[in-house]
């Protein structure tokens, strides 16, 4: 008879084979985090998660990344998506059902695992007209950007740009609706304000035909595609039209939509955010007074209406009974052709007066608002900001209100996401807001600066300060605070100061907001390099610099040391990447000349009282 391995030998076999490829996968990988995500009281089904990057120095996740989740007997590779901020932001999908009370675990890890195999990606295409949202080819959503103007015979004032139609559903219907006969000023999803006052006189935004105010579209700031989600953020402005100046811009806006790489035909349902970051630009305030409605608004299609269409609130409430009460969420749905679709409205916490009032029509077609303002008079002071938050489920067939409860817990309630970065022993603290125990002044002698809260403020002709130590390759993070200086102050005058690398290459520090990108202007390598783009905030924001640093290489030592490599340098600001690993020659404007020995970090004094803050470095 032949030996026989016994059965249970060999599953140990396996095991030992499969541990032994999953121990030579992970080991070809640089792990830069492990993150663990809770579902905690609710299950999760194809939820989406995100968590700041937080601690992971921005050159170790410079190149192909990945993130990874850790199953038995083999890591699996997730789509994953990084977006620009301070710090990055990590977003992917916590795929299939996730039981509540689980965990799962990820790591981010560079090199050694391929990518996930492509799947529908979110995209966003646009032209001279409209943006829109698709995902493996479906339409999903239209933003419109250029003016649309009336149905003919209409007056002007009707003419609008920024607002969604058509909001498509799955199988792709058309649940949107604009200038309907009975609201000529109707705009499928938009947000205006309805009854205001401004510098004493009433101002309109929604309704266009008197006149009185309007809201236009200015630009994009942002579009993006990708395997977890895609979307675009816009600016807008609402204008007054008859202040005793003329027109006025009293708000500017800024619209954050964001759809998400869930669901689809095959499942029956989109899912997409959307954020409205509103600001009083304008000297005067907006007062809004009490009113039955104004704000984030849908009209539905013409063919929801009568018993053809119908509302449910997370409260019960339904059409008869819904009006200006209170909601977590309002589905709002009706029939099209042969078959049923909704949308259910989301309401965030954070939201102003949340659980939000709501406009819901009694009969009728389907008209649905979030109205803060029947709560009571309110007021919008000059230079808040006020963010509006609402999610929205686009769904075939009527409402499942375990669904719609499901998604109220993922958006309210979402998984818990921790991350473990990389160890920050190597870590110097060069100002923690407490001492200038790292720095000195001219001549070798303490600074002449002063510490302002926990920051440290240029004392204006005291000099400028450099640190103790001396530097060669690194990683420095360092946060700055530009004054507000008097609008007679121009050019190199408002809140000039500069990162000095060795003392000999200077990182611009300017108040350079809202200027196109120059080669003396905030963010540059000075004078050598503008940067790639220019996203300098206001004076008085913190803002921040994160800067790689490979010194120039040189051969021999002395009057013979010869030069044989580049400075080379890679620098975010405020979160994005602004150079993108560059050669620079030789020293700029004051610096030192350049040389084989390290040397220190130096903050100018340029006469003006820069702040700055949260100062570390990483010798690499």
């Amino acid at each position: 008879m032949a030996n026989r391995t016994p059965l249970p030998t060999i599953s140990i076999l396996i095991f030992a084979l499969l541990a032994a490829l999953l121990t030579e996968t992970v080991t070809c990988a640089e792990t830069l985090a492990t993150i663990t995500v809770e579902a905690g009281k609710h299950a999760r089904i194809d939820t989406p998660v995100s968590v700041a990057l937080d601690g992971i120095p921005m050159g170790r996740i410079a190149g192909a990344i990945r993130l990874v989740e850790i199953k038995p007997f083999r890591p699996v590779t997730v789509p994953m998506q990084l977006e620009d901020g301070e710090p990055p932001r990590l977003s992917w999908i916590l795929s299939g059902t996730t039981p509540a009370g689980s965990t799962r675990t990820f790591q981010l890890v560079k090199g050694g695992l391929k990518p996930p195999k492509a799947d529908a990606r979110v995209e966003v295409t646009k032209d001279d007209s409209v943006l829109q949202i698709r995902r493996g080819g479906k339409k999903i959503l239209q933003y419109n950007h250029a003016i649309v103007p009336p149905p003919e015979g209409k007056s002007e004032l009707y003419n609008r740009s920024g607002f969604i139609h058509p909001l498509w559903s799955p199988t792709g219907a058309v649940l949107t609706d604009i200038h309907p006969a009975d609201h000529i000023h109707h705009l499928g999803i938009w947000m205006p304000w309805t009854k205001t006052k401004f510098e004493g006189k009433e101002v309109d935004f929604w309704n266009l035909g008197g006149g009185q105010g309007t809201v236009r579209f200015v630009k994009f700031l942002s579009t993006t595609s990708g395997p977890v989600y895609g979307g675009f953020e816009a600016e807008q402005e609402h204008v007054a039209l008859q202040t005793a100046e003329g027109e006025k811009v009293v708000l500017k806006e800024v619209w954050d939509v964001r759809v998400y790489n869930v669901g689809g035909p095959e499942k029956g349902y989109w899912l997409w955010d959307f954020v409205s970051t509103q600001r009083v630009v304008a000297d005067s305030p907006l007062h809004l007074p009490q009113y039955r409605y104004g704000g984030f608004g849908f009209r539905a299609a013409a063919e929801w209406k009568g018993e053809n269409a119908a509302y449910l609130t997370s409260e019960g409430r339904t059409r008869k009974d819904g009006h200006a009460t209170r909601a977590r969420w309002c589905d709002t749905s009706g029939r099209i052709s042969k078959d049923w679709q909704g949308v259910t409205f989301y309401s965030h916490p954070k939201n102003f007066r949340h659980p939000e009032p709501m406009r819901i029509w009694p009969s009728g077609q389907v008209f649905f608002n979030w109205a803060p303002s029947q709560a009571g008079d309110w007021v919008m002071e000059p230079g808040k900001d006020h963010v509006f938050r609402y999610r929205m489920y686009v769904h075939e067939g009527k409402v499942n209100i375990a669904d719609a409860e499901r998604i109220w817990h993922d958006y309210a309630e979402p998984p818990k996401v921790k991350i473990e970065g990389i160890s920050k022993e190597k870590r110097i603290v060069l100002f923690d807001g407490t001492d200038f125990s790292q720095w000195l002044g001219p001549g070798g002698k303490a600074p002449a600066w002063k510490i302002v809260g926990d920051a440290m403020e240029i004392m204006p002709r005291k000099g400028s300060i450099y640190t103790k130590e001396e530097f060669r390759d690194f990683k420095l993070h360092i946060e700055f605070n530009i004054p507000q200086l008097p609008p007679n102050v121009r050019g190199q005058g408002r809140g000039n100061s500069g990162v000095y690398i060795q003392r000999r290459y200077e990182l611009q520090i300017l108040d350079s907001s809202g200027q196109p990108p120059r080669k003396n202007e905030g963010g540059s390598i000075y004078k050598f390099k503008a940067p790639d783009k220019n996203v300098c905030k206001k004076p008085g924001e913190w803002q921040s610099y994160d800067i790689i640093f490979h010194a120039a290489r040189f051969e021999g030592q002395g009057e013979n040391a010869r030069k044989v490599k580049d400075v080379r340098m890679t620098v975010w600001q405020n979160g994005v990447l602004i150079h993108d690993d560059v050669k620079v020659p030789n020293k700029t404007g004051a610096g030192r000349p350049e040389g084989p020995e390290p040397g220190p970090i130096l903050l100018q004094d340029h006469g003006n009282k820069v702040q700055f803050r949260n100062i570390w470095i990483e010798r690499l």
